[in-house]
């Protein structure tokens, strides 16, 4: 269910505000880890600007985000493509680099290593982690960046050197990562075959992406459904994903096997909501693939305030900062669109 790619009449040729002055790679590079580490409230703003924090996070979010990016222009690929390699970077974050997928002992787990894990994996943390990571740290960072940037959505933002860089850099995290939180001495390496099917899995992800990037897909220019259709679906879609696989942990009920069963088909159901609201991806605008995005984020808006109130991080700030910029990203579309002569 993400969205992004081609633009439409609707869109504008210029670029938004003071980011009309910034470089668009530069723009994606900061988006990726703010939404995938500060917006979600996995760092506190603190621990977010430390200087070499920073440059740990920028070096996978906002290469993979770049990677990714430049794949589905290269491609001409459209949101579904985009998906793919959103959750192709889930994978090689969380299985290939820091192993949760594999890890019974993860910190974050809580009740999740009792009920999710089976045959060396934990499914459940598996599958709201990697679309979490599909959803927000790529696709809603590379959406909003083409939103901003709009007159170059279209556009190769990285030549073949940069693209290159990019690519050694997100190599680099596995052992520059692995130094840090010394593997070696703390975790465990997961079962070989697993490790091996992990990357098996990026790699068939990307190539899936590829494939459906090249394949012309049905455009239907009729979008079937107002924008506030998808706020409502995309903040429904991560709320009941979320709260499912906490909630049946927590209790232990019903077996694990229905539970992921449960998952993956309304994440189907959402998924086929978008695909035929927005003309096959083809067919919607900025003013409906914001809309989606605001509905993801408002959920870790939410907890960004609930944090707050528990002891201060002062993630509040960084919610009240989201809603802020979704607001003004907003108004800066909607005037675009009244420019470009469309009225309804």
């Amino acid at each position: 269910m993400i969205v992004s790619s081609p633009s439409s009449p609707a869109q504008g040729k210029t670029q938004t505000g003071i980011f009309g002055r910034i470089p668009p790679w530069v723009t994606l590079l900061a988006l990726a880890p703010i939404l995938g580490e500060l917006v979600s409230s996995h760092q506190t703003p603190l621990e977010f600007v430390n200087p070499f924090n920073l440059l740990i996070l920028s070096l996978p979010y906002g290469c993979g985000a770049l990677i990714c990016r430049e794949l589905l222009i290269r491609w001409s690929g459209s949101a579904l493509s985009l998906l793919l390699l959103g959750l192709a970077f889930g994978v090689y974050e969380e299985g290939v680099v820091v192993y949760s997928l594999f890890d019974p002992d993860w910190s974050e787990l809580g009740p999740l290593a009792t009920y999710g894990f089976r045959v060396g994996v934990n499914w459940t943390w598996s599958i709201m982690t990697i679309q979490f990571h599909a959803l927000i740290s790529i696709g809603s960072s590379v959406v909003l960046a083409h939103i901003i940037h709009s007159d170059r959505r279209n556009q190769a933002w990285l030549g073949k050197r940069g693209l290159i860089a990019c690519g050694a850099g997100l190599l680099a995290w596995i052992p520059v990562l692995g130094l840090i939180m010394k593997y070696d001495m703390h975790r465990p390496f997961p079962q070989l075959y697993l490790y091996l099917l992990a990357w098996g899995v990026v790699l068939g992800l990307v190539f899936a992406a590829y494939r459906l990037a090249i394949r012309q897909v049905p455009s239907v220019k009729t979008v079937r459904a107002r924008p506030w259709f998808f706020f409502v679906l995309g903040l429904i879609n991560i709320t009941v994903v979320f709260s499912c696989v906490f909630i049946t942990a927590e209790y232990g009920f019903p077996p694990l096997g229905v539970t992921l069963l449960s998952l993956v088909l309304f994440d189907a159901i959402s998924l086929a909501l978008v695909w035929r609201w927005s003309g096959h991806t083809r067919g919607w605008d900025d003013r409906h693939r914001l809309a989606l995005i605001a509905g993801l984020l408002v959920f870790f808006v939410f907890f960004a305030f609930t944090k707050d109130f528990e002891s201060w991080h002062g993630t509040s700030i960084i919610g009240i900062l989201t809603i802020m910029g979704l607001w003004q990203l907003g108004r800066t579309v909607h005037r675009k669109r009244q420019l470009s002569g469309y009225t309804s």
